[in-house]
């Protein structure tokens, strides 16, 4: 039998916790070279070791919910755990790439793009007090409208960022444009 699925059924039937981590190292000792490889090609090399230091530990905390007998279904289930953890990594680098701007910054710029009257006073009270609610309530609102409205992103770019269908992207903009309108009314 495999040395692998072994240790794991060792571990299903052990109950002293030294005795379980002493196993669990061993199962991480045995398949972490496999993983870094799975990871090297799906981030960024300084952020390699970071990510498979998360997968890891999932597969580490999560040893006692795997209930396959073979070594195949085993590396299966730790693809799985790896390939839920990048794709967390990668959302949360899309995430982090569009910062918000505070009204006041989004009010200067709109100022200073060219059109046809400047903002009266009581429809820049109205849009920064609308800006504010829309922001605290639906941050995603709030950074659609600015990348489609003042960054000028059309449907298709947001949707490609968002993994979104192009239709899903204009009626979530649709959506909180009219959510934005209801505040300002």
């Amino acid at each position: 039998m495999d040395e692998l699925i072994c240790l794991v059924r060792t571990y299903r039937f052990t109950s002293g916790i030294a005795e379980r981590l002493r196993i669990v190292e061993q199962v991480i000792n045995l398949i972490g070279a496999e993983l870094r490889y799975f990871v090297a090609g799906a981030v960024p090399q300084d952020a390699a070791q970071d990510a498979l230091q998360e997968i890891l530990k999932a597969i580490a905390l999560s040893l006692k919910t795997f209930n396959g007998d073979t070594a195949k279904e085993f590396w299966g289930w730790c693809y799985r755990i790896a390939r839920n953890k990048l794709n967390d990594y990668h959302r949360k680098q899309t995430s982090s790439r569009t910062l918000p701007l505070p009204p006041e910054e989004l009010l200067a710029l709109i100022e200073a793009t060219p059109g046809d009257a400047p903002l009266t006073a009581q429809n820049r009270h109205d849009l920064d007090y609308a800006m504010k609610l829309l922001t605290a309530a639906k941050p995603e609102c709030g950074e659609l409208l600015w990348q489609h409205y003042v960054l000028g992103f059309d449907y298709a770019e947001i949707a490609e960022e968002r993994a979104l269908k192009y239709d899903a992207a204009r009626m979530k903009i649709n959506r909180c444009l009219e959510d934005a309108k209801s505040l300002v009314s």
